[in-house]
């Protein structure tokens, strides 16, 4: 199988959506001799900093020695993104056979959906890499999600909020109920702090399942951090007590000062030009937003700063819109590059009450080409709104770079 072949492949198990059921990741791990349970692993889920706090653990463990998967969702602009060994990501050669691999041990080659496919990857593939520890981050809710057949030595729940509502939940306490499904018996569990009832959820699940829990605190986190913005400091402060409780189990857990300092994460107030200044961020929805909103705050003059936004239809957009808005002086509009966008006119009207210039443009690409051309070299660009929206941001950059 080649590897156009493989991505093809993949792309014709896309339409079987979500499973939320473990039984073909169950069957699929069977069939392939139950990778995951050959090396030990971190599980991490939560509504927000999920990849920014698995980015800070594999840091932490790379620079303590270790040979370290990496497995994480969505990809920003290859699919390759998302199974990584020592933040190195899979090969074309080495994608296309673990895919050829799976396909042919399978009863029915289409059984797995897109994500289940992917995730039974990693698990082969780290196994194949002879990895020593592996870092999951769940795809969508925990309770059912396909790397939930996992068990891990350390479960680590970021902070939770709305998103996703219709798939994992419409409350809080709902959605709290699905993302605290990684919790297992024995297994220690960190989160981020939590809303009073998120965190009630999270208690009354270790209790009952009898899993010892931890509260990170962001204040232990001292010094610089690679990653941008002070709620990395939440993320970054779950890695480090996650990184504790793997000392217990005998790692050797060492330079995380300069792991913290060194990670890196696409995406995520990523600067892909320097002058003029443009931020990639992947806020998309209103906790992230509410986070982008605090770091244009505090770094970015209004007069100087320029928004492109491209939202998904499903998501809250004049929640995402409301506390950005104020602190642009020009607001540019995109179609992301999704079915489940929303229309650019509908989140230009969410943004007008805000008095910045609102401009409509349907693609990314395009409408970037204007406004580069148009941007001042003291102004800053910041795209954000979606993932889809950021991955082709940072497709058009690695091409004009």
């Amino acid at each position: 199988m080649s590897y156009e072949e493989a991505c093809e492949f993949l792309e014709l198990l896309r339409p079987k959506g979500f499973h939320m059921d473990l039984g073909p990741i169950t069957e699929g791990c069977s069939s392939m001799g139950q990778p995951q349970s050959e090396y030990p692993s971190v599980h991490i889920g939560g509504t927000n900093g999920k990849g920014s706090t698995a980015a800070f653990m594999t840091e932490i463990l790379m620079k303590s020695g270790y040979r370290v998967g990496l497995y994480t969702s969505p990809h920003l602009v290859n699919v390759r993104e998302r199974i990584q060994v020592n933040r190195k990501e899979i090969s074309e050669d080495d994608f296309s056979n673990v895919i050829g691999m799976i396909r042919n041990s399978l009863m029915d080659e289409r059984s797995l959906s897109f994500f289940e496919m992917l995730t039974l990857a990693a698990f082969v593939h780290f196994r194949e890499s002879k990895v020593e520890i592996a870092v999951f981050e769940t795809g969508l809710g925990g309770r059912l999600d396909a790397t939930n057949v996992i068990i891990p030595k350390v479960s680590i729940i970021t902070p939770i909020s709305f998103d996703h509502t219709e798939h994992i939940g419409r409350t809080l306490s709902e959605i709290a109920r699905e993302k605290a499904g990684i919790i297992k018996r024995g297994v220690p569990t960190v989160t981020a702090y939590q809303p009073a009832e998120v965190m009630n959820v999270i208690k009354n699940a270790c209790d009952d399942i009898g899993s010892p829990l931890c509260t990170a605190s962001p204040d232990d986190v001292k010094g610089e951090l690679g990653l941008k913005g002070e709620h990395q400091r939440q993320n970054a402060s779950c890695a480090v007590q996650a990184a504790d409780i793997l000392v217990e189990y005998g790692f050797h857990i060492d330079n995380v000062e300069k792991a913290l300092l060194e990670t890196s994460w696409p995406g995520r107030l990523e600067v892909v030009s320097q002058s003029p200044m443009v931020i990639l961020d992947g806020a998309h929805n209103v906790a992230g937003a509410e986070s982008l909103a605090c770091f244009v705050r505090s770094r970015v003059p209004k007069k100087k700063a320029v928004l492109m936004l491209g939202v998904l239809g499903d998501k809250d957009f004049s929640g995402l819109i409301r506390p950005l808005a104020p602190l642009f002086s020009r607001i540019i509009c995109v179609r992301a590059p999704s079915e489940r966008a929303a229309s650019p006119k509908d989140l230009a009207a969410a943004a007008r009450s805000s008095g910045a210039d609102i401009s409509i443009e349907d693609g990314v690409v395009d409408a970037l080409k204007k406004t580069m051309k148009k941007l001042g070299k003291d102004e800053t660009l910041i795209v954000s709104g979606s993932l889809t929206v950021v991955g082709e941001a940072k497709a058009f950059f690695n091409r004009i770079s």
